[in-house]
């Protein structure tokens, strides 16, 4: 079997005929579906396979894309209810939202997650992770408040990158998906990252050639991650996600 590139999960093989190789492997849980032709090309049946393939395992895709999008409207609900001016205050918003966050030693991998009687829940950041800037320790916490707010509460929350999760995928890989959308409009609100980036856009037009136009954009980008307070790499992905960029 074959595991998913996305969220791990086991992929299911899909074929032209049944005396032949999978043509093509789709994830039921992502949505993903790549193609796999073993280097002949495709007949007509497999192409009208694989036509009825994707129409099939699109709705899978749409449904998570609109799970992503719905936890990004709650992030712009929140930011409604309690209006603040950019960088977001995320602890102080977490804090007025109940959930206050406190730092407590949790093992090596984990950055955090919620802690506490249902209640009084706490966000936790770990005492002894090293949070390599503001920034970082700052979307940490706004994946937190996510999990928190979504009602992931079978999640341990945040663990580093490519490292074992707390819980099985692609429970988990659909929850964190959910977390960097809430995370990403609660940082980095889409009307706020249009309006900064208007401002800003005079340096990339004004660039010549594709050396220096590359240049520009790395210093708008850092002029917008240094307003937001959060990581370039954050900002980049945020402002591709928005269509911004060139």
């Amino acid at each position: 079997m074959r595991a998913c590139p996305v969220c791990a999960s086991e992929m299911s093989p899909r074929f032209g005929s049944e005396c032949e190789p999978p043509i093509a492997w789709s994830c039921p849980e992502c949505g993903l579906f790549q193609l796999e032709s073993g280097g002949r090309p495709f007949s007509p049946e497999d192409e009208a396979a694989i036509a009825a393939l994707g129409a099939a395992t699109a709705a899978p895709g749409r449904r998570l894309a609109a799970r992503s999008a719905r936890a990004a409207s709650q992030a712009r609900q929140l930011l409604e209810t309690f209006p603040a001016d950019v960088p977001v205050d995320v602890e102080g918003l977490a804090e007025r939202l109940g959930y206050p966050v406190r730092w407590r030693v949790l093992p090596p991998r984990q950055r955090g997650g919620i802690e506490g009687a249902p209640e009084y829940p706490l966000l936790v950041l770990n005492r002894d992770y090293p949070f390599r800037s503001d920034a970082e320790r700052r979307w940490a916490v706004a994946e937190e408040l996510a999990h928190a707010v979504l009602g992931h509460t079978t999640l341990v929350a945040s663990d580093a990158p490519a490292q074992p999760p707390g819980m099985v995928e692609p429970a988990r890989a659909i929850q964190e998906r959910e977390a960097r959308a809430f995370a990403a409009e609660l940082l980095m609100p889409a009307g706020a990252v249009r309006r900064a980036f208007e401002r800003e856009q005079a340096i990339i037009l004004r660039a010549v050639g594709a050396e220096e136009r590359t240049q520009a954009v790395r210093i708008v980008i850092g002029d917008l991650a240094r307003q937001f307070h959060v990581s370039q790499q954050a900002m980049r992905i945020r402002l591709a996600e928005l269509e911004l960029l060139p």
